[in-house]
């Protein structure tokens, strides 16, 4: 199996650390975004020299990495594509039981679209599904982008596979706002028009949506042949 996994990096380095240290069985295929401000991985000394660092022109968003992932997935072929919070940290043991997990999901024909661990901190998008939902939406740069692309994938009849593998998530999540005052007060602003662009986009908030099309009349991959 062909895979790449990405991280994308803003902040805590410490805690990056972490993440790339609990999945030595993936660094080969590791990739990590460089989305700090100051490129603070260029002296990052302590990053395995097996793992891959980007450093894009300018940072990118959460759903800009995620569709540079998508791109590095089709460049090199791969059968899917991994994506770890950079605050995460898997327990002992899964990074193996997860490609086991998925191995088994690809061999046995399942229509499968991502497989989860503790939510998505570290998560398996298949690249057929990819192909047929599309790209994240780049109008929720952060926060609903997620929910915006599973809800696109369930649609599209692409199934979640639920591992329940054991991943901690350090901060009870989002390290990357909590640790910086300015993306805090920047979060605290813009979190209402995201949550409002979602809600006309599908009709309701989560767990409320009425559309089964994107703003009741647009198709859910918004790019024709995407990747092919």
């Amino acid at each position: 199996m062909k895979y790449v996994l990405g991280i994308f990096y803003v902040n805590r380095l410490d805690l990056l650390y972490k993440a790339l240290y609990s999945i030595q069985a993936y660094w080969p295929n590791v990739i990590v975004i460089d989305n700090s401000w100051n490129h603070e991985l260029r002296s990052a000394a302590a990053i395995p020299k097996e793992v891959s660092v980007y450093e894009p022109p300018v940072p990118l968003s959460h759903s800009q990495s995620q569709n540079m992932l998508h791109y590095w997935g089709a460049e090199k072929n791969c059968d899917f594509v991994m994506y770890m919070h950079s605050d995460a940290e898997a327990e002992s043991g899964t990074p193996e039981l997860l490609l086991k997990r998925v191995q088994c999901l690809v061999e046995d024909g399942t229509k499968w679209g991502a497989a989860y661990t503790y939510f998505d901190t570290l998560a398996v998008f298949s690249m057929k599904a990819i192909k047929s939902v599309g790209p994240w939406d780049p109008n929720l740069p952060m926060y609903y982008s997620d929910i915006d692309w599973f809800r696109r994938m369930r649609l599209s009849h692409y199934e979640l596979i639920e591992t329940l593998l054991p991943v901690k998530h350090h901060n009870d999540g989002a390290s990357t706002v909590k640790s910086d005052l300015y993306l805090l007060h920047l979060h605290e602003v813009t979190f209402p028009l995201y949550q409002d662009y979602y809600i006309r986009k599908w009709g309701g908030g989560m767990g409320q949506e009425t559309y089964v099309l994107a703003f009741d009349r647009f198709p859910l991959n918004p790019v024709p042949e995407y990747l092919r």
